[in-house]
């Protein structure tokens, strides 16, 4: 498939027809997470899937990594799409950018999917600096083989094992650092679009209990709760995860 590039330097991928779906990826990971998703979804939409700054083909791009740069890149690949509406879905690090960019004003976004948001409050950021400086080839593959709970092929978790190492230390120390100061609930008091929350009910990177926190605090949110599920849900359940976006987004 043919990569585009923004002005920037975003590096992006576009399929299908309809309405403008973005799927933004997870920490240390790039748009070929949503492989599957991407497949399914091109039938009925607009699939843009881009590489965040610092990540996949965009890993050459320059900080500050933070999540004010990262929502104003997806604002910008918004203006370069030529498109008056978006629907939106993040996964972890991606459903963290999804929500800077609502709170940073951008009405362009039409609805929200947040796919296990991540919490410093509930996972050890603060300590993972250490043991990536140690031996950061082999904390990527741990990394890989920690977010699915499902059996994968051995094939599997070497491709997301090379993804994760294929970020470079710099940015993957830079970023978990931004997850380490982030709570989604105190970010979902700025989101005011509806907002489809999904999560592995056996998370144990991110309890689904903090999925639940947030639909407390969100006036058009809904919760699926994915069973025989790990963090990697667009993974470990692929048609699952295709299917609530597709029905959410036709909405």
């Amino acid at each position: 498939m043919p990569v585009r590039t923004t002005e920037e330097g975003v590096s992006y991928s576009r399929r299908g027809d309809g309405p403008t779906v973005l799927l933004l990826h997870g920490w240390c990971l790039s748009r070929s997470m949503w492989t599957y998703q991407e497949e399914a979804l091109a039938g009925a939409f607009d699939v843009v899937c881009p590489d965040l700054p610092g990540f996949g083909l965009s890993s050459g791009l320059a900080g500050p990594y933070d999540l004010a740069r990262f929502a104003a890149s997806v604002s910008r690949l918004i203006d370069e799409l030529g498109v008056d509406e978006v629907d939106v879905a993040g996964f972890a690090f991606g459903a963290a950018v999804a929500m800077a960019t609502v709170a940073g004003g951008d009405k362009r976004v039409r609805r929200l999917a947040l796919v296990a948001p991540p919490s410093a409050a509930t996972a050890p950021y603060d300590k993972m600096p250490r043991a990536m400086r140690r031996d950061w080839p082999r904390f990527a593959q741990a990394s890989a083989d920690t977010i699915v709970k499902q059996p994968h092929s051995a094939d599997t978790l070497r491709w997301l094992g090379d993804t994760f190492r294929a970020t470079p230390l710099a940015v993957a120390l830079a970023t978990v650092a931004l997850l380490a100061e982030f709570e989604p609930v105190d970010a979902a008091r700025d989101v005011d679009v509806p907002t489809l929350l999904i999560h592995g009910e056996d998370d144990d990177v991110v309890p689904v209990s903090v999925s639940e926190q947030c639909l407390a605090l969100l006036d058009k949110g809904e919760l699926a709760r994915v069973t025989d599920c790990g963090h990697l849900v667009p993974i470990d359940q692929k048609e699952k995860t295709s299917t609530l976006l597709s029905e959410f987004f036709a909405r």
